[in-house]
């Protein structure tokens, strides 16, 4: 059990965590949830406006163990909102779950419905959400995932603009408004599906006035490679339709300059890669993934600063535990916005 700052005690985080383990037979709608309201951090400025990435988080609801660094990040943000920080956004990049098991997603509905009510959290569909085959790796069915029952966005301040099928939230267009401006978040499956990206292609190129930012589980190596053949998508779908991250950099982000900037997870801890895209612009596409970090991501988060005195976006992968930023130039840069 880690020594938390913000005022944490080890008996208030043993005490949330019996509570949890009270409501684990609850329904969706009957969480039991003792948030507690940290110090304010002075890493965030009351005139900035913040968005926070979630790595991975299949080590934390797939461990028990591991649930009060998971239940530490979400009271760290629900308490900055609460002194009045401007958190506008929460991107998660997919591997909700361990197993894609009831229980599993009901440890995610249980640490996020709080801060959900309140900022708008948009998630996307990894590997590990999808149930595997008796093989243990092979995906044999798309729709076996139980993303689409509980990231509903209902009840939230997400504003869902556009869906690939009804009732289903894997692609997904999601308005927000990130340092002032209108920018959509183009939420896609885990290995996308050919009609899957023509559709994503054909929205964002009828949206030329519009931002996106492109969320989805798998797009770069460890090292920051941009992942052409074998990726896991390939190897998991047999006789499905699916596209490789760079037939998605293809078909979709090159000639489309108004995707700003791409977000995964899946792979290593924090990457980042610029590449051009038709217009020449230097389109980052970053990774950020938690689940190969002590205690199942240790606290980690990423956040990303839209100040009103800069044209950039500073990102800083910040431990909310030991209140520290990390000193890697993979994990904390800036990037053209405006």
């Amino acid at each position: 059990m880690p020594v938390f700052r913000n005022s944490r005690s080890l008996l208030s985080v043993i005490l949330s965590f019996v509570c949890f383990l009270s409501a684990a037979g609850c329904s969706k709608g009957e969480p039991i949830y003792r948030i507690e309201l940290l110090d304010c951090d002075p890493l965030l400025s009351d005139s900035s406006e913040y968005m926070v990435v979630l790595g991975d988080l299949q080590e934390y609801t797939g461990n028990q163990h591991y649930r009060p660094w998971l239940q530490h990040t979400m009271d760290w943000i629900w308490s900055q909102c609460r002194y009045g920080r401007k958190i506008r956004s929460i991107l998660q990049v997919g591997d909700v779950t361990s197993n894609n098991s009831v229980g599993n997603w009901e440890v995610f509905m249980y640490h996020y419905r709080q801060v959900g009510k309140i900022v708008p959290t948009i998630v996307c569909a990894g590997n590990h959400d999808y149930t595997w085959g008796e093989d243990g790796w092979q995906i044999e069915d798309r729709y076996s995932t139980l993303f689409s029952d509980y990231v509903t966005y209902e009840g939230t301040p997400a504003e869902v603009i556009e869906r690939f099928e009804p009732e289903r939230t894997e692609n997904v267009v999601i308005g927000l408004t990130l340092g002032g401006e209108r920018c959509n978040v183009l939420v896609l499956e885990y290995g996308a599906r050919d009609e899957v990206v023509q559709w994503a292609a054909a929205y964002v190129a009828a949206h030329p006035d519009q931002r996106f930012i492109l969320l989805t589980h798998e797009f770069l190596t460890a090292k920051g490679v941009r992942i052409s053949k074998g990726s896991s998508a390939e190897v998991q779908f047999v006789d499905q339709s699916c596209n490789t991250p760079e037939e998605i950099w293809e078909k979709l982000v090159f000639g489309n300059d108004n995707i700003v900037c791409v977000l995964c997870g899946h792979n290593g801890f924090v990457q980042r890669l610029f590449s051009p895209n038709a217009t020449g612009r230097e389109v980052p596409q970053i990774l950020f993934n938690v689940q190969y970090q002590a205690n199942g991501g240790d606290g980690w988060i990423q956040l990303w600063e839209f100040s009103p005195d800069r044209d950039t976006v500073v990102v800083r992968t910040y431990n909310t535990v030991r209140n520290e930023v990390l000193q890697d130039p993979n994990g904390t840069f800036e990037f053209g916005w405006r």
